[in-house]
């Protein structure tokens, strides 16, 4: 993959196109509240007057900024505005995601923004601003949908879960989610399933992950104690 460099200089440019123009249009997205995806952030967007009139061409009040009579805080068009910001270049979303945003989350380098989206930001890099590697994502992805030491687990609410004594969860019978664990990258518990998975009920759990982590580490436990 070739990789994509951050441009340094933004002085009249324009963020879709990424020329340097003179009539350059700066539209300034003020931040909102719960319900918008710019909840509690701002942020702005530089187009040239072509890419500008080509963005109103659908809707002349894109980015007019008016907010929606609604019980939540939400801009009118927010979702063509996000639509619109998604399909800019690499290097000018960016600036509208991260350089020029004021979510206090926004505080990566341009480059290592570009390459984190890129997925070849570095694994030490990743955990430096506190994000998951790809190298931690592959490892959940791979070694929890197989690993023999998790469980599953059932509420009386019916809630359903799968769990791994040191930390790790997941969907019902091992199957992955959104919410990456870290503890699958490096383990060194890990072992390929080789027979079923075992039930318990979730009133249980902490008294099984407390059994489960004493059984793994048993060795360890008992060259720092015994």
């Amino acid at each position: 993959m070739e990789k994509i460099k951050a441009i340094e200089n933004h002085e009249n440019l324009c963020w879709k196109c990424l020329e340097s123009k003179n009539n350059i249009h700066k539209v300034l997205i003020p931040e909102m509240g719960y319900g918008s995806q710019f909840d509690g952030e701002s942020t702005e967007i530089h187009l040239c007057e072509e890419c500008y009139q080509e963005s109103i061409k659908k809707n002349k009040n894109l980015w007019s900024m008016k907010e929606k009579d609604s019980e939540f805080s939400e801009y009118d068009y927010e979702q063509e505005m996000l639509d619109y910001i998604k399909e800019l270049p690499l290097q000018g979303r960016q600036f509208v995601e991260n350089e020029f945003s004021s979510d206090e989350w926004c505080v990566m380098s341009p480059q290592d923004w570009i390459d984190y989206e890129l997925k070849i930001l570095s694994h030490e890099k990743c955990n430096d601003y506190g994000f998951y590697s790809q190298e931690e994502i592959k490892a959940y992805e791979d070694r929890f949908p197989t690993c023999q030491h998790t469980i599953n687990c059932e509420w009386e609410d019916k809630l359903k879960g799968c769990y791994c004594p040191l930390g790790s969860s997941g969907e019902y019978n091992q199957k992955v989610n959104g919410n990456i664990s870290d503890e699958c990258y490096g383990c060194k518990y890990y072992i390929k399933r080789d027979s079923p998975i075992k039930e318990i009920e979730g009133k249980n759990l902490g008294c099984w992950q407390i059994y489960m982590t004493a059984k793994l580490k048993a060795e360890e436990y008992a060259e720092m104690f015994e």
